[in-house]
């Protein structure tokens, strides 16, 4: 396109619509299913008649109106709704289990004009703006916060060992099930003939956790309430469900750091491994490990982060006795001591971000 003098409105129109057009469909689904899992912000906005989704119809359903019947129709809807939607992203295209990325040139040759670089730059400032404006005003504003204060109360500390040990579970949990995951669908791809069909059992193996993502945790933790309430305490087996829960919802992301490190693994080794009869714990520990040591530390840091920040489940089973960091905040907020959720909305950022940096340093050097 450079040598053929192409300006930046041909290129577009000729290279990079034509691969854009068929990625869209796949962000549209990964941003649709991302949005209708999280009911975060409509609740700690305060919701309302005017501005209330499914998610937190139910949440008011079963924690402040108490009425299943209710709940278990909204949570019906929800599913349904969910399904049509991503049917029709199906329809067009989407793959709403794989990656939508795109391969990238290091390098572009094409030169930008002075009105397109113009465009870009307000483009990524107007980004900029949109996802740093709320984090300095948190910064600020819990920084403005008696932090002293806070770290010295019970309540805090507890909240804050409870989100770390809930959210360490979680993650445990959830690169064990991801690990197990893609040994399964390998092991299933190996035992199929070259150029066989995939069998049903493959198949989910391959693209099932990436539905994880279609149904919310809040519709997960509401199905788990009813179940529940005639049988035990819900309050009681709230870490239990915590864990689980957010274990199976961070899958997906777990599983996109876990599988190209297994398969390449798996690409070197495995005619070797049978030659040799190693299988079982032995190959882990003695050939796989030392390929997946860093990735499957990069799911573990994502899905703590994920876990560690997560409303969906607490809020429903979330007690005086069981409170996460979240929780509190939320709790604060409700209570109109917004200094105090400031400064908990600081530090649980704070914590979040240095897993996301360590997840991401994991991954670089995995790949180098």
């Amino acid at each position: 396109a450079s040598q053929l003098g192409m300006d930046a409105r041909s290129a577009f129109r000729l290279i990079e619509w034509p691969a854009l057009r068929t990625a869209l469909p796949g962000v549209a689904g990964l941003v649709f299913m991302l949005c209708i899992t999280s009911f975060t912000i409509v609740l700690t906005l305060g919701g309302g008649p005017a501005a209330t989704t499914l998610e937190v119809a139910i949440y008011q359903a079963l924690r402040f109106d108490f009425d299943p019947a209710r709940a278990v129709t909204l949570t019906f809807l929800q599913i349904v709704l969910t399904f049509v939607v991503v049917a029709m992203l199906t329809r067009l295209g989407a793959n709403t289990a794989g990656d939508a990325n795109l391969p990238v040139a290091p390098r572009r040759y094409l030169a930008a004009s002075t009105a397109e670089a113009v465009l870009n730059a307000g483009l990524i400032v107007l980004a900029l703006l949109f996802v740093a404006a709320p984090i300095a005003a948190t910064v600020l504003a819990g920084l403005e916060a008696d932090l002293g204060r806070l770290a010295g109360e019970d309540a805090v500390r507890r909240a804050t060992l409870t989100s770390a040990g809930l959210s360490f579970l979680s993650a445990l949990l959830c690169v064990m099930l991801s690990l197990s995951l893609v040994a399964a669908r390998r092991a299933l791809a190996l035992r199929r003939r070259a150029g066989g069909a995939m069998s049903l059992l493959e198949h989910a193996a391959d693209t099932g956790a990436g539905f994880v993502l279609v149904v919310p945790p809040i519709v997960i933790g509401a199905g788990w309430f009813l179940a529940l309430r005639n049988i035990t305490d819900v309050f009681a087996i709230a870490p239990v469900m915590v864990v689980a829960v957010n274990a199976v919802m961070a899958m997906p992301f777990a599983i996109r750091a876990v599988r190209p490190a297994y398969d390449a693994a798996s690409e070197r080794h495995e005619r070797l491994c049978l030659a040799l009869g190693i299988s079982g714990w032995n190959r882990l520990r003695l050939v796989d490990w030392p390929s997946l040591r860093r990735p499957l530390a990069t799911g573990f840091a994502f899905a703590m982060a994920l876990s560690l920040g997560d409303l969906g489940v607490i809020a429903l089973f979330g007690s005086d006795s069981v409170q996460t960091l979240p929780y509190l905040l939320l709790a604060r907020m409700g209570s109109y001591r917004t200094a105090d959720a400031a400064g908990l909305a600081l530090l649980l950022g704070l914590v979040c971000l240095l897993l996301v940096v360590a997840a991401d340093w994991l991954g670089r050097e995995a790949k180098a």
